[in-house]
């Protein structure tokens, strides 16, 4: 039977003694879920190739749990054996998090004249189409899709231990999109970025369905506008971005904050999340509901 107890706050959101993995940990939305998941206990591996940033992300943001830095390059395999090796070394009982939350743009040039283009001129639309040549639709699959299909299949075994070692506790893969993959607006021409990001809000189903046998549950983030390094180019010496008021004109008069993606992650994590499986989350500040059309 549920008690009153098991149904406050700190129950149902506890994440303390889980150990989670964040890729893409160094800076934007992955340090916003690595900064919530250790500031309420949860031992955290943040992942990415800066090692400088890692270390001072870790320096800066470990608090009731720990944040530990963990640098490797998930862009190839012999990369990903290696930090699957490196885990598995560090935790006997296996993890309970993997938050894969790592990626690219890879079509600045599309973007930049997005501004100045003929939409009546075909001649100009196939220009823009192909700016950025073959090679950024390479990157982009490569980095949003691929990287993360051969990441969780390696630490696969890992989540499944950390199952098993917490009885009654389902682990847990949350993959980090965007409403780019979900709207049917051009995406600035970022074309490749926005179709790789709706593969991944497709795997994450497909995910969920082959993992059904195993205590591992899949969903899925579509964050909005947040401050990142990917979207302003930047960081500052605590790793983190601003935008401003980039996002009066949204519904909700603002971009994204910590606090808006901490709080989804913890419900994905924790107790409180547990009868989810195989779906999307939007955080976005109603951004969706002016776009023309979603899937």
């Amino acid at each position: 039977m549920t008690t009153s107890q098991d149904l406050e706050a700190p129950n149902l959101f506890k994440v303390a003694g889980y150990v989670a993995v964040v890729t893409g940990g160094g800076s934007g939305i992955g340090l916003m879920a690595a900064q919530t998941l250790a500031a309420n206990g949860a031992r955290v591996y943040i992942i990415g190739r800066r090692e400088e940033a890692l270390q001072t992300v870790a320096e800066k943001y470990s608090s009731k749990g720990e944040i530990i830095p963990l640098p490797g390059d998930i862009s190839h395999t012999d990369g990903i054996q290696g930090l699957a090796a490196s885990l598995a070394n560090l935790e006997d009982k296996g993890i309970n998090i993997l938050i894969n939350n790592a990626g690219v743009s890879p079509e600045p040039t599309a973007k930049a004249k997005l501004s100045t283009l003929d939409f009546t001129d075909s001649d100009a639309v196939s220009r823009w189409m192909t700016n950025d040549g073959p090679e950024a639709w390479r990157i982009a699959y490569a980095g949003n899709v691929a990287a993360h299909q051969f990441l969780t299949a390696a630490l696969l075994p890992l989540l499944d231990k950390g199952a098993k070692a917490a009885p009654g506790h389902t682990s847990v893969v949350v993959n980090v999109a965007s409403v780019a993959g979900l709207t049917k607006t051009h995406s600035q021409g970022q074309f490749a970025y926005s179709s790789s990001k709706a593969a991944l809000l497709h795997l994450t189903r497909e995910w969920a369905h082959a993992f059904m046998g195993l205590s591992i549950r899949v969903n899925c983030i579509a964050p909005g506008l947040f401050p990142s390094e990917m979207s302003t180019g930047w960081s500052d010496e605590n790793q983190k971005s601003w935008l401003g008021d980039a996002g009066k004109k949204f519904p909700a008069g603002r971009v994204g904050r910590e606090s808006d993606i901490g709080s989804v992650v913890l419900y994905l994590c924790s107790r409180a999340g547990t009868y989810v499986n195989g779906q999307v989350i939007h955080v976005d500040g109603g951004l969706l509901l002016k776009s023309p059309a979603t899937m």
